[in-house]
């Protein structure tokens, strides 16, 4: 299977040099430079001097692309490297993520896109010059990702079905039961037992609740919208 190379550049371009250097065996078919989106950041200037010649020198090997994520939200930008990964995958592309140059904030962003999805996430020892100097890479870290605990099978369908969002309660049971007569002992059932399980997810941190007028709006989180990808794909594991 092909393997998409996501790099995640921080200032230290030799560093990151040398730990894709180390990973060539791997047989990569293309590389994805990730970097920051707000140049108010300190030291941003730096991190895109450091892109742009990576995906010259890069390309001269490789496809290569350059993906911009938030810096400002570490969930937001986990968000959207998720997104990343199950494009690659609908493509029939294998992902690896290389965090060895990585500034904190998108290496952490990146564990958690790899814990959700199951990706090879790597890094690097660095190599120093006398002088201290950061002059290459010395030895690939594995990485290895912590299992999720994940939501039941029915809250799973929730977050699935809450997708944009709900305008209220009501809503989400028409929404799963189209049929469902609001005079029934039924709806009042599926109202208790669906506000049962929302309460659980908002605890977990998947989804927010909105009071207006007399509703309640009901919203997925960034965790929440994340865990709709994983569940799209059918990535969850079985024995949950």
């Amino acid at each position: 299977m092909p393997t998409t190379h996501v790099v995640f550049v921080g200032p230290e371009r030799d560093f990151l040099m040398g730990s894709i250097s180390l990973l060539r065996e791997v047989g990569f078919s293309r590389i994805v430079l990730v970097t920051g989106n707000d140049p108010k950041f300190s030291g941003e200037a730096l991190v895109q001097k450091t892109t742009k010649a990576l995906s010259r020198d890069l390309g001269i090997f490789w496809p290569v692309t350059i993906v911009e994520v938030s810096k400002s939200s570490v969930m937001d930008a986990a968000n959207q490297i998720l997104t990343l990964i199950n494009d690659e995958r609908a493509l029939g592309n294998d992902v690896l993520l290389n965090v060895a140059g990585a500034l904190q904030p998108l290496a952490m962003s990146a564990y958690i896109a790899a814990s959700m999805s199951r990706v090879r996430v790597v890094s690097a020892h660095p190599q120093f010059s006398d002088d201290g100097a950061i002059v290459g890479a010395t030895e690939i870290v594995e990485i290895p990702v912590l299992p999720i605990g994940y939501p039941g099978s029915e809250q799973q369908l929730l977050i699935s079905r809450i997708g944009d969002g709900v305008e209220s309660l009501v809503s989400l049971i028409y929404l799963m039961f189209p049929e469902i007569d609001k005079n029934s002992k039924r709806f009042r059932s599926e109202r208790s037992r669906l506000s049962h399980h929302l309460s659980k997810l908002e605890a977990g941190g998947f989804i927010v609740k909105t009071k207006y007028g007399r509703n309640i709006s009901i919203h997925l989180t960034c965790l929440g919208q994340m865990f709709a990808q994983v569940i799209s794909r059918g990535d969850v594991p079985q024995d949950n």
